[in-house]
């Protein structure tokens, strides 16, 4: 398939859950001809939403490349999640696009996800065009709706459509840029003259857009001014160059499962929408491309999905990695629809495609070559919100389920794991509790390995409030040769944060200067395990003030052990405390929820440092005992109808109130017994 690039578009339908992405795509390749049949998200019949677990949960969980002819154009379409769990996926689709649909209905206008998306196309300077959705299902006040795009995204929004409502159906449009009605029914649509009765509303709406365009270009706005009219050709040249400096967000309007409006859209996108000739890049003839998604097929293995910015790609040849340093051999190229693939030579710049079995590319790497090598800023994603520590049910799994959580890590950015050194608990980590579930199903389904759950340890540590100082003395005799050390330590307690700190106070050479790295390991050692309920010790410093020795009876592993000795005795008297991990959040619900998400964050020790305004919206800043967090990703959107969302990120320690302190120091020493 050959394509000029001025005849490319790239398009990523983004969207919170629940507005019709999916139903969209499905329409628009039914428009073009691609599919006989719509397929239903409800019935799971869709192209984009092939995976099980999509089909099983209703909602997408990945990205979703497809493509379509439309007038000589090829546009390719990147269906992308919706759900708060997997929102952030949006991002490196973002990389690979001109421009973005934003997908809404009536009833969703701005919704937390909408948001985060509009933010997210806006850092990497993306274009975007608003499809409202269901106007099939919903009723809509349009000029409210307008207004309250413009306010929440601080953009003009110029719609080029009137929704054609009569006796409370949506039969079609008014296209204010033709002045022309377009009805449907069975599929089939066709141009009318404007009845009367709408021409108020459609002077009104015509009038915003003119005014839009005009301010586009020096010429279009001194004619505007003269004439107060455009011809069609000055409105296009004006949506076209306005678009792409993203000097407004144009809205377009139907319905996707009646199919209400696609054809509108279509050439709206071809019209429009800038070709990857946007990107200065497309003129290089170097090779360089992104790679911004990897997906895992069930007998393919693994999928690079990749968006090729200058040069060509081609089969057969090898490629540079820029972020691996490593040489990759490009094997074959598919062109992408769900899960059908179609297999080609080459990708040219501009285009998108898709890749099998690579060795060492994950999402967010750069092919190019090595005499040019390029780079991109590194994706940046948000930490996990939510953790579980996962453990095979089956012993002789351990090596099995490592495996595959690596394996799931590497397709999915936003999944974490690690082994907590402490407690040697495999920690899961991601964006809630669905993502987590969803993982835990793959563990079991794809790669056969089933686990049971629990709760991450919290990693608890000890400090002392006062000085103290103490012996510490080991003499073992036994026939042959003794051990002796003998120590002098005194500890005092440093500022939160500040670690550990060993200080050699030896005069005069009481304990030798050969024995004192002994004495130090010797205290680090003790320091691993605490007295109150066997956390780590912190933020203390060590001094070694004196001692004695014996000239052939000490050594090393003496010294070490009268050193652990010593600080066990010392901490005892320094009146030892629990600390607690606390984590700084960032907590966004709607306004109606204010008081029930701080009564809530109050209810789980949470100090609240500030609350922000934004529009119709509150940001809470709090810090909160990590400890209290387990589960509250869940709990916030039940508490915000599905509304709220939380950021976290390691802030400091403090001290465990006394009562709770009692509670765990209880449950230490009953587990250490059992």
């Amino acid at each position: 398939m050959s394509i000029s690039i001025e005849n490319l578009r790239n398009v990523a339908i983004v969207g919170q859950q629940g507005v019709g992405k999916t139903s969209l795509a499905e329409a628009m390749l039914h428009q073009a001809g691609v599919i006989d049949k719509m397929g239903s998200v409800k019935e799971k019949t869709t192209v984009s939403d092939y995976d099980k677990l999509e089909k099983e949960r209703g909602f997408s969980i990945n990205p979703s490349l497809l493509y379509l002819m439309w007038r000589d154009h090829k546009i390719n379409l990147l269906d992308t999640p919706g759900f708060v769990d997997f929102i952030e996926k949006v991002k490196p689709v973002l990389r690979a696009t001109e421009s973005a649909l934003v997908v809404i209905s009536p009833s969703t206008v701005a919704g937390t996800e909408t948001k985060k998306v509009w933010e997210y196309a806006s850092q990497e300077k993306i274009p975007r065009l608003i499809w409202l959705n269901r106007l099939d299902e919903e009723m809509v006040n349009f000029s409210r709706l307008i207004t309250e795009i413009e306010e929440e995204f601080a953009i003009s929004c110029p719609p080029l459509q009137l929704p054609l409502i009569q006796k409370g159906v949506f039969s079609g449009v008014i296209d204010l840029i033709k002045l022309k009605m377009r009805t449907y029914k069975n599929g089939e649509s066709e141009e009318k003259p404007i009845p009367e009765e709408f021409q108020e509303e459609v002077g009104k709406f015509r009038k915003k857009l003119l005014e839009a365009v005009a301010e586009t270009e020096d010429g279009l706005i001194e004619k505007y001014l003269e004439e107060e009219d455009l011809s069609e050709e000055d409105i296009k040249r004006g949506l076209k160059s306005g678009f792409v400096k993203g000097a407004f967000a144009p809205l377009i309007c139907g319905s996707a499962i009646k199919g209400v409006g696609i054809d509108i859209l279509l050439d709206t996108i071809v019209n429009f929408l800038p070709s990857p000739l946007v990107r200065e890049s497309t003129k290089e003839k170097s090779l360089s491309a992104f790679v911004f998604q990897t997906l895992s097929e069930a007998h393919l293995g693994e999928i690079s999905l990749f968006k090729v910015y200058s040069g060509v790609l081609s089969s057969g040849s090898a490629v540079y990695n820029s972020v691996k340093g490593k040489e990759e051999k490009i094997g074959q190229i598919y062109l992408m629809r769900g899960n059908k693939r179609e297999e080609i030579s080459q990708v040219v710049a501009g285009d998108v495609g898709a890749l099998a079995k690579l060795k060492d590319t994950d999402t967010g790497d750069v092919f190019c070559t090595k005499e040019n090598p390029v780079t991109f800023p590194p994706l940046e994603f948000s930490e996990p919100t939510t953790s579980i520590a996962l453990k095979p049910e089956a012993e002789k799994d351990e090596q099995k389920m490592s495996t595959a959580l690596a394996k799931l890590v590497k397709v999915d950015p936003l999944l974490k794991v690690e082994v907590d050194r402490e407690s040697g608990q495999t920690i899961l980590s991601g964006m809630g509790e669905v993502h987590l579930e969803i993982t835990i199903k793959k563990l079991k389904e794809e790669f056969n390995v089933r686990v049971k759950t629990e709760e991450p340890r919290i990693p608890y540590r000890e400090t002392i409030t006062i000085p103290a100082e103490a012996q510490g003395k080991y003499k073992r005799q036994s026939g042959g040769r003794g051990q002796y050390g003998d120590v002098w330590l005194r500890i005092r307690p440093l500022p939160r944060g500040e670690g550990f700190k060993f200080v050699d106070e030896i005069k005069g050479g009481a304990v030798p200067s050969r024995y004192i790295p002994a004495v130090e390991k010797g205290v680090k050692e003790a320091m691993k395990k605490g007295f109150l309920a066997s956390y780590p010790l912190v933020d203390m410093e060590v001094t070694l003030f004196d001692g004695t020795y014996h000239p052939v009876d000490s050594s090393d592993i003496a010294f070490q052990i009268a050193a652990s000795m010593g600080i066990r005795k010392a901490v005892e008297q320094a009146k030892p405390i629990l600390l607690e991990p606390i984590a700084e959040i960032e907590v966004e619900v709607p306004d109606e929820f204010l008081g029930e998400a701080n009564g809530d964050l109050n209810s789980r020790r949470a100090r609240i440092l500030a609350v922000e305004s934004l529009k119709n919206r509150k940001r809470i800043k709090a810090h909160i005992p990590v400890a209290e967090l387990h589960n509250y990703s869940t709990h916030l959107r039940s508490l915000t109808q599905g509304k709220g969302t939380f950021r976290k990120k390691f802030s400091h320690y403090e001290r465990v109130p006394d009562e709770i302190a009692q509670r765990i120091i209880a449950q230490s020493k009953k587990s250490e017994k059992s």
